[in-house]
């Protein structure tokens, strides 16, 4: 192997939306030129995705040139997702990458915390309930000691307990106590150890009309707050901050966030924590030195750097490559300081880029695994006129390296290929924080290094040496697959590093029938020519027939499907989970996600086969599904063996009481589906006739209509949060909790997440109340499951959460519903 003599990381993103590999341009150089100058940094912390300040981030980056980092203590797992089905653990991943996408947008960094977004939460003490504190507490710590930051700025309120979701209040308290404790070394020593005390030099909360009200919050007095106009227009990139940010914010498409461009002054107010507000500051940063008078010596490397901006020409940028050596120089002869690393990495990439260097590695496969062939393609050119020398390529995931003493000609690409074989266990690249499953609280996650970053650097890449005017550069591209669309063109993905196999199952719920389950598990080949044994691990009694199964698979990309059958399942526990073993390891579900404004994700979770042992019974009911947002009702509902046909809802009318029991409308479908505006009249008359109706939960915002129901229905924003809150049956005798199933008290037990959410507030004294619930200390809800006699049939309205239940297995939320569709 080689030694690299200076080393500059610029990490090959993905390239399908992501950043390109390709040159910054002048104006973009000229940006960063600018920034070498500032030596400043922020941390802004919250708890969710969708938390951050986009307009504050942008400014401080694109504008103040600020190193700005957002650490979102959760990836957004427990919210709603208004793109497609996918909830959950998957949800997360897909949230993870629009806040990446974000970031690169407004030019911000990001991190995470191993905290586990369970669900909303009414204040911190039940966060704090679920969530391991210390262990939190220690990752916001790590995030600040491994940033550095010179100011944290915490975008909720640690004092309002009890006002805002309960994530958001445990955001803030431990944002300020990690300001607290982050320069202490005693503070949780075994939990930080590897990381070194750091000092933040100012703690603030980023304030707003949102935690007052708009009207009280332009009359209030705010001389106590610090104040940021973050309005500023860009001359270099066209657009002002807030065009940016509205770009930036409007990737978080999942949860419907996008949002309109604003343009002209905005101000952002900011209440200091850790002192009182100083006289003759009136910003948040003033008296705050980001200079390279932070450095013993650095004045020097500033004036070399002002010269090059002074004398940057944008037609010729390689002119500048002479002075920014003798700055990179300056930088190279100072004294050990985190700054001095940071610089060095971004004048390193500025001297390449004035170069106009670009560089490739690609292969032309998506997915490898240990044992795959494969040909790796690098591309380099210099495209302006500087004297470029290819040295040396070299690939340490395949052990090897190759010299050059190659002078690439002005603006013509030289090109290297060579084929290699995985030989070794390389890291699997799926999203690391759910290779162990999803427990609640916080993901368990062994390593220290590394894990609180979006995701983790990939192993297979290429590092290209080139010396340019006497000094060496060392350049690092992750290996991607590239690939040609007739309608995309080019188009670059990342290699994923996957198992030998996977299961690809598309639902692995199943329900016992007398002690007894066959189930079909589909396995995919990752590389060819290999052979697996595929078993399941089952608990003491039970049988499976056959007891494994050994597949030969050609190619990459096979699948087959094996058959087996599962006998002597056990009535307790209710639910078993039977993990699938290829090779005697555990095996992982492989899950797909694409969408176009984010990378592909392949996800990786525990293959785990569930089956619900207790019985439950059903009816013989026809059932019309007009989807929502996405759940699994229609799912759940045909392994019972209910008869289900799925209807847009622009074919509602044709939904007749004549071929259909039961017409269900899937979660927040008044909010989703424009079609059911006038759907009214069709209800009512469906109903009249014998028919029955169940709509799920719809939130307040964004109806369609407010005018649905049979009878007046208003709903509200009261939810229960805690699944295990107590359930009292209001109506004991009514038919939806004894026909089919008698329900029981231990139905409602191991719910996951909540109970539900956005409950009527009013509704006519017709309706019949069957359930009632409440967070502890409030008031009893008693909407969650409304039923209304109209003409020959009913009309049942749930806020129960049936769409986390019901994909969870949760048994007796099985019987429940079934009661529902039958009774």
């Amino acid at each position: 192997m080689f030694r690299i003599t200076c080393l500059l990381l610029i990490c090959a993103t993905c390239l399908r939306p992501g950043t390109s590999q390709e040159a910054r341009s002048s104006s973009e150089i000229y940006e960063a030129l600018e920034k070498l100058k500032v030596l400043g940094s922020v941390l802004y912390v919250a708890a969710h995705p969708d938390d951050e300040n986009t307009r504050l981030i942008t400014h401080l980056s694109r504008g103040m040139h600020l190193r700005t980092a957002y650490v979102s203590l959760t990836r957004g797992d427990g919210g709603q997702n208004l793109i497609g089905e996918e909830l959950d653990e998957f949800l997360g991943a897909i949230r993870t990458q629009e806040l990446q996408q974000a970031r690169r947008i407004d030019g911000g960094i990001q991190y995470f915390s191993l905290a586990n977004d369970f669900g909303y939460s009414k204040n911190d003490a039940e966060t704090f309930r679920i969530w391991p504190r210390d262990s939190v507490m220690a990752d916001l710590i790590r995030v600040v000691r491994t940033f550095k930051p010179d100011v944290i700025i915490n975008r909720f309120d640690h004092r309002t307990s009890g006002r805002t979701h309960g994530h958001h209040t445990a955001s803030a308290i431990l944002g300020r106590e990690a300001f607290l404790y982050c320069n202490s070394p005693l503070h949780q020593r075994e939990l930080l150890k590897g990381t070194a005390p750091h000092l933040v030099q100012r703690l603030f909360f980023n304030t707003s009309y949102f935690f007052y009200g708009k009207e009280r919050f332009d009359t209030m007095d705010k001389s106590h707050l610090y104040r940021l106009d973050v309005g500023d227009f860009y001359p270099l990139r066209g657009q002002s901050n807030n065009e940016i940010a509205a770009r930036s914010r409007s990737m978080h498409k999942s949860q419907g966030f996008g949002i309109n461009s604003s343009r002209g002054s905005s101000m952002e107010y900011f209440e200091r924590l850790d002192a009182g507000k100083e006289a003759g500051h009136a910003g948040p940063f003033d008296g705050l030195d980001f200079s390279w008078n932070r450095i013993n010596g650095g004045g020097t490397v500033s004036k070399v750097i002002e010269e090059v901006i002074a004398h940057f020409d944008f037609t010729q940028p390689w002119m500048s490559i002479p002075l920014l050596q003798r700055a990179e120089q300056y930088m190279e002869d100072l004294p050990d300081h985190d700054w001095k690393q940071i610089k060095l990495g971004e004048i390193r990439s500025i001297i390449l880029d004035c170069a106009g260097i670009y560089t490739e590695a690609h292969v032309g496969m998506p997915i490898v695994s240990p044992g795959s062939r494969l040909e790796v393609h690098t591309e380099c050119i210099a495209r302006n006129p500087v004297r470029v020398t290819l040295k040396k390529i070299a690939l340490p995931a395949f052990s090897y390296d190759t010299a050059f003493d190659l002078l690439l000609e002005s603006n013509v690409a030289h090109f290297w290929k060579r084929p290699f074989k995985l030989d070794h266990e390389a890291s699997l690249t799926a999203p690391f924080w759910l290779l162990n499953g999803r427990p609640d609280g916080y993901y368990p996650v062994a390593t220290r290094d590394q894990r609180l970053l979006p995701e983790l650097p990939r192993e297979l890449y290429a590092n290209l040496e080139l010396e340019l005017s006497g000094k060496m550069y060392s350049v690092r591209r992750d290996i991607v697959f590239k690939t040609d669309d007739p309608v995309l063109g080019e188009v670059k993905e990342p290699l994923d590093v996957l198992p030998p196999a996977v299961v690809v199952s598309e639902d692995p719920l199943y329900l016992a029938n007398k002690g007894l389950v066959d189930c079909k598990v589909r396995i995919r080949a990752n590389c060819e020519g290999c052979s697996v044994e595929v078993r399941f691990k089952l608990p003491e009694g039970m049988r499976s027939q056959p007891e494994r199964q050994v597949l030969q698979f050609e190619r990459a990309g096979e699948e087959q499907v094996l058959h087996f059958s599962l006998g002597g399942i056990p009535g307790n526990p209710e639910r078993l989970e039977l993990p699938v073993l290829i090779d005697e390891t555990q095996a992982y579900f492989l899950k797909s996600i694409k969408y176009p404004h984010i990378q592909q994700q392949r996800v990786l979770t525990p293959a785990m086969l569930r089956v619900i042992t207790s019985e439950i019974r059903t009816t013989k009911k026809r059932i019309a599904y007009i989807e929502g947002a996405g759940d699994y009702t229609d799912d759940a509902l045909r392994k019972m063996g209910y008869e289900v046909h799925a209807f847009s809802a622009d074919k509602l009318e044709t939904i007749s009481n004549k071929d259909f029991d039961v017409l269900l409308l899937g979660i927040r479908a008044f909010n989703t589906q424009e079609a059911l505006k006038n759907g009214k009249n069709h209800f009512e008359r469906f109903v009249s006739k014998g028919g029955k109706i169940i709509v799920q939960y719809n939130t307040t915002a964004d109806l369609v209509t407010r005018d649905f129901a049979p009878a007046a229905l208003t709903i509200g924003r009261g939810r229960v949060a805690d699944e295990r809150a107590a359930v009292r049956v209001i109506a004991p005798d009514h038919p939806v909790l004894h026909s089919p199933n008698v329900i029981r008290s231990s139905d409602f037990e191991n719910w996951i997440q909540e109970r539900g959410l956005y409950f009527p507030s009013e509704y006519a004294p017709a309706y019949e109340e069957i359930l009632g619930m409440s967070d502890p200390g409030e008031n009893e809800l008693r909407s969650g499951l409304l039923v209304l006699r109209h003409g020959k049939g009913a009309f049942v309205y749930t806020s129960l959460a049936w769409f986390r239940q019901l994909r969870a297995g949760v048994p007796g939320a099985y019987r429940l519903f079934s009661n529902l569709v039958s009774f």
